[in-house]
């Protein structure tokens, strides 16, 4: 089915209401900090509000992160994907409150959307530590109150493709308008973005558990801690995190990434004493380090999520590398 043109009208009236709107929802989590992607094909509709196409609430999704593909990586500066391909041309919009949560704070999502870039020049997005890109996947931007989080993927079978900053704030307005400006609400997923339909966008809510320091006296190097953020792992493999010398360790406490300029510096540790282990995955700790930058470390002050783990006994923090040491035994991991 197609989107008639009715929705740029409906969206010229959802103008005057975004910016009235208060208060607070209770973010329903399907699956709180599970990564995404997608293997939806097909369509040739437009990103366009007259002829976008909608996909069905029954069309079933394939939400599993990451693609374990080997396809070769895909060159920006190769003849076989000319930039002047439109970016948009097979997109997809789905509406699902199973797949992509129920109840999301308009306002927040509407915050992060607004805080989007709207540059025209394509960018490449891929799969991390796969080869050199713009912006390595995945990537999250957040809005300041963490309720609301834009996600970008790549599909199952390629690690990346081109498209324009510009372009996937479009795909983010269209599931605020079609999904989230509605009652009762739901989070939504465009995919066929990109030069090579292989980027897919979602929405959803997100529910961190981050405390912000009450002043900003610390203020670490946001380029930095973004580029920490881009370069730690951030896949679903389940880690094993406890002390390095107790058995099925596979991350030893306290741990810490940073970068050369060690202005900025990301931080694992338990928040109980004694020889404690915690699984979790490397997706939820990229998670709420990411959430600790867009919630604190953007406006100035520190901040640290906890309630990481199984047992929720790991927390997570940006901090600035070049102060005291983590200790003798702690493992940090440099570019």
């Amino acid at each position: 089915m197609f989107v008639a043109l009715r929705f740029s009208q409906y969206f010229s009236l959802l103008l005057v209401t975004l910016f009235s709107i208060s208060g607070s929802y209770a973010a329903k989590l399907p699956s709180p900090d599970v990564g995404f992607n997608s293997k939806l094909q097909g369509g040739h509709g437009s990103l366009l509000a007259k002829n976008i196409r909608i996909l069905p609430p029954s069309e079933p999704h394939n939400i599993s992160w990451p693609s374990n593909s080997s396809s070769p990586i895909l060159d920006p500066s190769s003849e076989a994907n000319p930039l002047n391909v439109p970016a948009l041309s097979n997109a997809l919009l789905s509406c699902s409150g199973k797949d992509y949560g129920r109840n999301l704070r308009l306002a927040s999502c509407v915050q992060v959307y607004r805080a989007m870039s709207s540059y025209t020049v394509p960018r490449s997005f891929g799969e991390r530590f796969t080869g050199e890109w713009d912006a390595p996947l995945p990537f999250r931007y957040l809005s300041h109150d963490g309720l609301c989080a834009i996600d970008l993927s790549h599909a199952a079978g390629v690690n990346g493709d081109i498209v324009a900053p510009v372009d996937l704030k479009e795909a983010a307005s269209l599931i605020i308008r079609i999904c989230i400006a509605v009652s009762p609400n739901q989070g939504g997923l465009v995919t066929g973005l990109g030069v090579n339909n292989g980027l897919s966008l979602r929405i959803v809510p997100y529910r961190p558990t981050v405390t912000c320091g009450p002043d900003r006296s610390f203020l670490p190097d946001d380029l930095a801690c973004r580029d920490v953020i881009d370069k730690m792992p951030a896949n679903n493999k389940r880690q094993v995190f406890g002390p390095k010398d107790q058995p099925g360790t596979t991350v030893g406490l306290p741990w810490g990434y940073t970068t050369g300029r060690r202005k900025c510096g990301a931080v694992v540790d338990t928040i109980e004493e004694g020889k404690i282990s915690e699984e979790s995955d490397w997706y939820k700790i990229w998670a709420a380090v990411n959430a600790v930058d867009f919630m604190c470390c953007q406006v100035g002050r520190r901040g640290v999520a906890t309630g990481l783990g199984d047992h929720k006994r790991l927390y997570a923090e940006l901090r600035d590398m070049t102060q005291p040491s983590l200790g003798s035994n702690a493992t940090v991991a440099t570019e």
